[in-house]
């Protein structure tokens, strides 16, 4: 049997320590700020600063991962006899599926005897980052090519993530909302929580007063929800005490078998903002 190499893209917001631990291949997302400084694979830049240039009032854009990226990775894999599985961010929010599609067919011809599937996870951040995990898992536990592009294919809508956004600007300066609206909601403290439908769009599923009622309203939601109890995260982006905070009262009230706490990276990040949190979750 050959390998099988699980690769996914810069939106993912897995933890550093678990892509190592699964070796999981990652195709980088860009993004810069106005100083055009494009930044995402040979330039990085830690979440400090980056969630400090947005408070500052920086405006950070972001693209997808083009198709001459994704070959280069998928390409190196096939060169080492893998098969290659590769989960992507919802081709609704972004081009990134589309573009590692374009350049995997393109690849197979010159690999006949491998083999390469690019699901659009219909979703984003750990929501997507989960069923990575959970591919990778299957992988360890000897499951077929096969039989894990069926699991994919036939679970990935029970992969749920709801988070709550700080401050509307952010959605505003992206055009997920209008600039006025923005204004006055943020004036008033409304938070709206946020998840991706399963036709991989990203809607209001709710509002709450300030933020207290956001973080109650989405421990609220995701109690009554029936949940598997494998593994659950909690995201963050540049809220680590609430995350833990959040973290601790959800052990109080179930017992799951992994809890991960992450941070949302760049590629959500830029159009969410700083202190957001938000749970990733495997719906039954």
């Amino acid at each position: 049997m050959k390998n099988i190499s699980i690769i996914t893209d810069g939106s993912c917001d897995i933890p550093v320590e678990v892509m190592k631990k699964y070796n999981i291949k990652l195709i980088p997302l860009h993004f810069q700020f106005e100083d055009s400084i494009e930044y995402g694979s040979k330039r990085t830049m830690d979440s400090e600063e980056f969630y400090s240039r947005l408070k500052n009032g920086e405006v950070a854009k972001t693209s997808a991962s083009s198709p001459s990226s994704a070959m280069e990775l998928l390409k190196e894999e096939l060169d080492q006899g893998n098969d290659i599985v590769c989960i992507a961010l919802s081709s609704s929010l972004s081009c990134t599926f589309n573009n590692i599609r374009m350049a995997s067919l393109e690849l197979l011809d010159s690999y006949p005897n491998r083999r390469i599937t690019v699901i659009d996870s219909g979703t984003a951040s750990m929501a997507m980052g989960m069923m990575v995990i959970k591919a990778c898992m299957l992988r360890e536990e000897n499951y077929s090519y096969d039989q894990i592009i069926e699991y994919l294919n036939e679970n990935k809508h029970s992969y749920h993530v709801e988070f709550y956004v700080n401050d509307l600007q952010y959605l505003a300066r992206g055009g997920r909302l209008n600039p006025a609206i923005a204004k006055i909601g943020s004036f008033i403290g409304i938070k709206p929580i946020l998840s991706v439908t399963e036709g991989g769009t990203l809607q209001d599923v709710c509002k709450a007063r300030k933020t207290s009622g956001a973080i109650k309203k989405i421990k609220e939601r995701f109690l009554a929800s029936s949940v598997e109890k494998e593994m659950v995260c909690i995201v963050h982006s540049n809220n680590l005490d609430k995350a833990l905070t959040l973290k601790a009262d959800l052990e109080l009230e179930q017992s799951f078998s992994q809890v991960f706490i992450t941070e949302i990276g760049p590629a959500i990040g830029s159009h969410t903002g700083p202190e957001c949190l938000g749970l990733a979750y495997i719906k039954k």
